[in-house]
Formats: C-alpha cells, structure tokens, sequence
C-alpha cells in the first residue's frame, strides 16, 4: 500500500455525492485509541534467489486531541504505546510493550473529514546489525525519507537486535523519548516498516457530501480503479466496502468517474491522458519505465462508522501490491484488522 493507493482513494471519494453526511466529531482534550494487527506475506525474487518473508505486526497507539479548530480540524499527537514485530519464525524483530505517554509520538493534524497531515512518522528500519526505531522526515509527495537524508544520521529512539528482538544496550523505555543520531546503513535485504499504521489512516477518509444506501461509485486514476459501495446506512453505523484493481495497459494520467445512485447515476467521462500528446522518443521510453516500476494493487475491504458519534469503527480487508522492474520482482500480501477501542 504506497501512497499511489493513497491519492486514489481520495480522488474517489472526492467525486460522491450521497443523503447523509458523514463527519468526525473531534472534541479537544479528547483521547481515541486504536488497535491493529497486520500481517505481511513478503516474496522477493532476484539474481536466481527468491526469499519468502513473514511479518506479523500487532501496534496500539492513541490520537490525543489538544485543540480544534472551527473547521473542524484537530491538532494534536499520535503516540505509541505498544508496538511488536514477528518475523516468519516467530521471533520478535522488536518490542515495545506499555510505553509512557508522548515518549514516541508523532506531531499531527486531522481534519473533520479524516485526512491527516504529518510533518514525521515512525519506521522501523531492519539492518543485518541492528533493527532501528527512527523518525523521518515526510517528503513531498508524502513518503518518508530513507535511512539517510543529504548524508545526515537520523534521529534513532531504539535500536533492537535482530536475533533475539531486545533493545540493545544504551536503550530503555525509559530513555526512549530521547531520540538519537545513529549512522542506520540499509542494505537491499532491508525492510523498512511503518510503526503506526500510516496506510491504514487513509480508511479513516470520509466521502464529501452526504451518502445513500446501496449508492456505488468507480473512480479511475490511471492504472487504478477503486469500485466501492455503501452496504449499510442508518442512523447510528455506516458501513462502505471498496475494491482495487490494477490495469497496466491504462492511460497512466488519464482518469474516470462514474456511479448509480437510488435516483439514477452520473457518469463523467475520461479526463486527462497523453492522447493527441506530441510524444516523441524519449517521452514514450520514460513513460514506459515509470509504468513498470509502478505497482499492480488489488484489495478487497470494508470499512465501519459510527455515524451517531462521529467515529471511525473498524476497517479490515486484504491488499496486495507487486512489483517487477529492474530484474527485481516483489509481491506483498497485507492482511489487515484496524479498529477503534
């Protein structure tokens, strides 16, 4: 789930149009927490060699609101409290179990809709030596920076063995709200791991506009297609289930929309794409080069809010996203349970 997924689902739902509108109901000096359990099936093919990884990741973490705005958007942190990584053999990669309050947190803002804007997140970085807990900076486009930035070291909270999961000398749940610069050397085994499910924020994203029972809309944004449906709709719960797909042949910058609604349906059209588009050469080897290195999505998901109070419920589903480019070939199968406790 990269962040291509991400901008599909917004331009989604971005384009809805339904009965009842549904909105966060953000109060300050409020505390919301949240529980996930995700597994990651990892295939990795190069140079002849093909490796099979496992991750399960089990992470309870709490949004605390200090201040809302008029519009709705609150400001406030997110702040880990319990984190675990098990690899295929069940051995814990690292371990954060009860965490004081606000010793690993990252600053946030969300609006009343569900978007929100991080300025840095959380990763866990695995190295051959060490497996370190870091905090990197959010690039433009959203992503977080890799293990170094312009050569500097990056802010290290823990670093943890990767044999036994433990955190290393120098390191206690009591000192880890001090980060620390750490020289982190990736190597092309490396993983990098978010530590607070970031991709799964993105299923906290309410439709604009109100909804209908049994309303579908698909939205197409270049390669990708989001189908999704409202199941359920009454006063106190709503429940809307979304399907990705994948279709390498598309127009990469062209885009659709369409929906049936209870009183009939709308359908916009195509829009964009490099059609009548003086292309020479080297545009169209560019452009065939960043379709390859693009990842294939499929997923299938289904997500639940409490109308009534103004709250994200649960979100479950699976998505896979693969990879073929550069005579590396990568498939990542996301199991994913995501709830409100």
């Amino acid at each position: 789930m990269k962040s291509i997924f991400t901008i599909v689902t917004i331009s989604l739902l971005a384009f809805q149009s339904f009965a009842v509108e549904l909105n966060y109901k953000w109060k300050a000096n409020s505390a919301y927490t949240y529980g996930a359990t995700i597994t990651d099936n990892i295939s990795t093919s190069m140079m002849g060699m093909n490796i099979q990884e496992k991750y399960l990741t089990t992470v309870d973490f709490v949004l605390a609101i200090s201040s809302v705005d008029a519009e709705g958007t609150a400001t406030g942190t997110l702040y880990l409290v319990n984190f675990n990584v098990k690899d295929s053999k069940g051995i814990s990669v690292a371990s954060l179990i009860n965490l004081p309050k606000n010793a690993v947190k990252s600053e946030v803002k969300v609006d009343r809709k569900g978007n929100f804007t991080f300025l840095r997140k959380l990763q866990l970085i695995t190295t051959p030596t060490s497996n370190a807990l870091v905090y990197a900076n959010v690039n433009e486009n959203g992503g977080m920076a890799g293990a170094e930035v312009d050569g500097e070291k990056v802010e290290v909270y823990a670093e943890f063995d990767p044999k036994t999961g433990k955190m290393k000398a120098g390191y206690s749940v009591t000192t880890i709200a001090k980060p620390k610069k750490v020289d982190v050397k990736e190597d092309e085994q490396s993983d990098e791991i978010d530590i607070i499910p970031y991709d799964l924020l993105q299923f906290l994203i309410l439709p604009d506009g109100d909804v209908k029972l049994n309303d579908k809309i698909e939205v197409r944004a270049g390669m990708y297609t989001v189908n999704e449906v409202v199941k359920t709709l009454t006063a106190t719960q709503a429940v809307i289930g979304q399907k990705i797909s994948t279709d390498k042949n598309a127009d990469m910058f062209e885009g659709s929309a369409k929906g049936e609604t209870e009183g009939g349906g709308f359908d916009m059209g195509t829009f964009g794409g490099t059609d009548g588009m003086d292309l020479d050469t080297e545009d169209q080897a560019a452009l065939a080069t960043t379709n390859s290195m693009t990842p294939t999505i499929t997923g299938e998901l289904v997500s639940t809010f409490d109308v009534a109070n103004g709250q994200f419920i649960n979100s479950k589903g699976v998505i896979t996203t693969a990879i073929d480019a550069m005579g590396v070939k990568m498939t990542c199968t996301t199991n994913f349970d995501f709830r409100k406790k």
